[in-house]
């Protein structure tokens, strides 16, 4: 089961019925958290971290919309 960044050190085991971008994207998300912790929270110096976690929730969502329109055909 993979795990998700809680803050202090402290690690969650991410649960099953999670939104599909939170869990196929939590790579993205952990780095924009170390980003920023690394960089006192300066939300600029991360953009690049920040974008590539955009793209993976869109390319996440695309994804699951059509799965949902196959299924409804």
């Amino acid at each position: 089961m993979p795990f998700v960044y809680t803050g202090k050190g402290r690690r969650q085991a991410q649960k099953d019925d999670a939104p599909p971008e939170q869990r196929l994207c939590a790579k993205q998300a952990c780095a924009i958290q170390w980003c920023l912790a690394k960089r006192d929270h300066k939300e600029h110096l991360c953009k690049g971290a920040i974008d590539d976690w955009r793209s993976c929730v869109d390319k996440v969502r695309m994804a699951e919309a059509a799965k949902t329109e196959r299924a409804e055909e």
